[in-house]
C-alpha cells in the first residue's frame, strides 16, 4: 500500500541574480516526501539543499516549478493562507534563533501569541518543554542554556504549533558530536510518536545514516542520486554519494592504512585487493570460510565494520584474497549471486 506524498517539488528551479551574472542554486528538481519519513537531504556547502527545502514553506519562492504540500498548491495562496499554512509546517535552524530577552518558556509560546488564550498556552509550553526534556528550565533564559538545550528549546518552539512537517535545516552543525547524537535521537523519538515528518538538511552523512530512512545527495543545484538508507549505503552509484559514505564510515582511512601493511606491499601472483560491502542476510554467511572450503581462496581480513542501519547489519571488510585466477573469479562470481559488492582497491594511492 503507498504511503501518503505529504511533499512534492515538481521541477523546481531557483535563479538569483547577483551583480552581472545569474546563480543557478537549485536546478528543476523533483522531490517527494512520504509521511512519516526522515529524509535526509545531503551536500556539500553550496550545493543547494538549504534553499531547495526553503521553497517548501515558500521562505523562498521558486523561479518556477510547482509546490504541493499537505494537499496544498502553495503556491495558489494568499498571503494569509500561506501564514496558516506555515503553521502546519515547523522549522528549526543551525543557530536556534532563540530571543535572549525572553525566558524558555516565552521562547516557546511565541508563535502561539496572540493566537491562543494565555492558560492554553502556557498549558502548551509546558507538554512542548517536558517533551524535549527541559521541563525544568522554563524560567530561564537562552544565554543560561548549552547548545544542544538552546536546539531542544528550538524544537519545542518548533512543535508549538503542532505541525506535521518538521524541516531540519543544518540544526545539528553548531553542535558536538555527542550533543549532535542526543538531538538527532529526540528527533526520531518525535518522528515516531508523534507521526512527525521530517526532512534533515545537513552536511553530515553521519546524521543521516543515524536516523534517516530516505536519502537524497545534491551537487550544484541537482540531486544527483536518491534512494533508501539501505540501497545508498550498499550501492552508491555516484562518486560524490561513495566519497560522503567512505568519510563517514573512515574507509578512506582504513584504506590508507591497509596500504602501508606488509600483506598489501607483497600482493603474489593473483592476490587481489578488494572491499566486500554486504547487507542484512549477507552478514549471516560464514562468507571467509566459505570461500576457502568451497573456492580454495584464503581471505587475510585487514580491516572490518559492521553498522547497523535501519535495524539491518551493513558490513564491510577489506580483504587480501589469495588463490589461483580461476579460483579467485569463481569466488568473484559467488559473491555477485550473494548480494555482496565487490571493490578492488589499488595498492598505491592514486
Amino acid at each position: 500500500m503507498a504511503k501518503e506524498a505529504v511533499i512534492t517539488l515538481s521541477d523546481v528551479d531557483v535563479q538569483f541574480r547577483e551583480k552581472n551574472r545569474s546563480v543557478h542554486a537549485v536546478d528543476h528538481v523533483d522531490l517527494t516526501v512520504e509521511r512519516g519519513d526522515i529524509y535526509g537531504v545531503v551536500g556539500y556547502s553550496g550545493a543547494g539543499k538549504s534553499t531547495l527545502v526553503r521553497t517548501i514553506n515558500l521562505l523562498q519562492r521558486p523561479t518556477s516549478g510547482a509546490v504541493n504540500v499537505l494537499g496544498e498548491d502553495m503556491l495558489a495562496l494568499s498571503p494569509k493562507q500561506l501564514r496558516g499554512e506555515r503553521k502546519r509546517i515547523g522549522m528549526i535552524f543551525q543557530h536556534f534563533n532563540l530571543m535572549n530577552s525572553l525566558t524558555i518558556a516565552d521562547n516557546v509560546a511565541f508563535p502561539l501569541k496572540g493566537i491562543k488564550p494565555k492558560a492554553e498556552i502556557d498549558q502548551k509550553v509546558q507538554e512542548m518543554l517536558k517533551l524535549v526534556g527541559l521541563e525544568d528550565r522554563a524560567t530561564a533564559f537562552p544565554t543560561e542554556l548549552s547548545g544542544g538545550q538552546k536546539q531542544r528549546v528550538g524544537i519545542a518552539r518548533a512543535l508549538a504549533s503542532d505541525p506535521e512537517i518538521l524541516i531540519s535545516d543544518e540544526a545539528t552543525s553548531a553542535l558536538d558530536p555527542k550533543t549532535t547524537s542526543s538531538i538527532l535521537e529526540l528527533l526520531k523519538e518525535l518522528n515516531e510518536t508523534l507521526g512527525l515528518t521530517i526532512v534533515l538538511i545537513t552536511h553530515e552523512m553521519e546524521a543521516v545514516k543515524q536516523i534517516c530512512n530516505k536519502v537524497a545527495v545534491m551537487d550544484a543545484g541537482r540531486i544527483i542520486e536518491r534512494g533508501s538508507l539501505l540501497d545508498i549505503f550498499a550501492k552508491p552509484q555516484e562518486q560524490l554519494t561513495k566519497d560522503f559514505i567512505d568519510t563517514t564510515l573512515q574507509l578512506d582511512a582504513a584504506i590508507e592504512s591497509v596500504r602501508k601493511q606488509p600483506a598489501v606491499a607483497h600482493l603474489q601472483g593473483a592476490d587481489q585487493l578488494v572491499r566486500l560491502t554486504y547487507l542484512g542476510a549477507s552478514t549471516d554467511q560464514p562468507l571467509v570460510a566459505t570461500l576457502y572450503k568451497d573456492f580454495n581462496v584464503t581471505a587475510n581480513i585487514l580491516f572490518g565494520d559492521i553498522q547497523i542501519l535501519q535495524g539491518t547489519p551493513f558490513g564491510n571488510l577489506i580483504v587480501v584474497l589469495s588463490g589461483t585466477q580461476a579460483d579467485i573469479d569463481r569466488t568473484f562470481k559467488y559473491l555477485a549471486d550473494n548480494d555482496v559488492q565487490v571493490q578492488h582497491i589499488t595498492t598505491e594511492a592514486e
